[in-house]
């Protein structure tokens, strides 16, 4: 008896180490989906006065002939307008339905963080490394509260974000611009990430500018459905000119420059505008000069995070939710830069200080203007590795051609 099971706990713990990082996949992708369940019934702001009421005129027009009407005063653009057309057709909730699509983007980005590590870290496939950054990036609070409880779409854009840096890395530029065009065509937001490609571009010159036609083509092919159901060009494109100016407000509870500025959105907005331009150019011109900066694997990472940073902290009119892509590449951060593990906490408190106070009526859990200190020291630091302590060396290869 004593040998049987002897046998029986070997056969036991053989499978279980055998197939272990598998059992961790699923288990952590199980308790981080019933983590999201529990805010199935959480109705926020945005959920009771413009998606369901959204997708509840579809319904009422007709599911995606609705579509050539409205839906009315819908801010999103089309490609988001055909999830909620589509949701007409299908039973349960909108508010569930909703919800349901932001997780599976959840889970989409995460998939693919792990990836990232995986290529920028040189981890084998058995590596346990990038599966902890996959249980990051759906541990992490912004991600969990965006989606699963404020049922925003920021999840969808930021996950064709993550895939086009995947691709980015991988050198596979055709991808790369193809779900960077698609993230685009889910949410204004994604041009922070547009001008990583152009410092690609001229760092790189491993690929034709006629890359960046497949931006308008792939926006133009999706809309071409809304178009042949009736809906008039115009409001197709407009939505975007909507979002720029929807807010005359230099911030929504984001803390970033403006909380040291008076709330004068037409005196402060142009300024701010430019001196995001001009922050960007002097960014990437030193990047361009440095010959010992090679753009790829985890300097991209760092490239991109500091990007979208910059344009978060210095556009006017962002929201709490606009930081949302930064977050997730601060998980991959993470594992890149293990000395600097302080600031992607600093990232993701920055974010999660205005989901709180939004959806839960709670805090602030810090006050805005230190925070706003707190994320401009950051940036300066990761500069100043980017600048003085890059984690790519060049090659020789590529030293040579810097010097052509």
């Amino acid at each position: 008896m004593k040998t049987d099971t002897t046998k029986f706990d070997r056969t036991i713990t053989d499978f279980f180490h055998k197939h272990l990082n598998i059992l961790f996949l699923v288990g952590i992708s199980l308790l981080t989906l019933a983590i999201r369940n529990e805010f199935r019934g959480w109705v926020s702001g945005d959920m009771k006065f413009f998606l369901v009421p959204w997708a509840t005129y579809l319904e009422e027009h007709g599911g995606f002939a609705g579509l050539a009407t409205g839906p009315i005063d819908c801010n999103y653009p089309v490609t988001y307008q055909y999830i909620l057309a589509f949701m007409t057709y299908l039973p349960g909730s909108y508010l569930a339905k909703i919800k349901v699509v932001s997780v599976f983007f959840d889970y989409i980005s995460a998939g693919f963080i792990m990836l990232i590590v995986r290529e920028v870290g040189g981890y084998a496939k058995k590596s346990f490394v990038p599966l902890l950054a996959y249980a990051a990036a759906l541990l992490i609070p912004t991600p969990i509260l965006n989606s699963a409880a404020w049922g925003q779409a920021d999840s969808i854009f930021s996950a064709f974000l993550i895939i086009s840096l995947y691709f980015l890395i991988k050198e596979k530029y055709p991808l790369a611009f193809v779900a960077f065009s698609l993230a685009f065509s889910f949410k204004l937001q994604a041009i922070f990430f547009l001008p990583v490609l152009l410092l690609v571009y001229f760092k790189k010159h491993n690929f034709s500018l006629q890359h960046f036609l497949i931006i308008p083509a792939v926006i133009g092919a999706v809309s071409l459905p809304a178009v042949a159901i009736g809906k008039p060009i115009p409001e197709i494109f407009s939505v975007y000119l909507g979002q720029l100016t929807a807010n005359a407000k230099t911030t929504l509870d984001f803390p970033n420059m403006y909380f040291f500025l008076p709330d004068l959105y037409w005196q402060f907005a142009a300024p701010g505008i430019i001196l995001t331009f001009a922050l960007l150019m002097t960014f990437y011109f030193v990047l361009l000069r440095k010959e010992n900066f090679v753009l790829s694997g985890a300097a991209l990472v760092e490239v991109s995070l500091l990007t979208i940073m910059i344009c978060t902290y210095t556009l006017p009119a962002m929201h709490q939710r606009y930081l949302f892509t930064g977050d997730l590449i601060a998980v991959i951060y993470l594992f890149i830069r293990k000395e600097r593990a302080y600031i992607p906490l600093i990232i993701w408190l920055i974010s999660v200080n205005g989901y709180m106070y939004y959806l839960f009526g709670f805090g602030p859990l810090v006050e805005q203007r230190y925070l706003a200190m707190a994320y401009l020291w950051i940036m300066v630091l990761m500069a100043r590795d980017l600048i003085f302590r890059p984690l790519n060396k060049p090659t020789a290869a590529a030293a040579a051609r810097q010097n052509e």
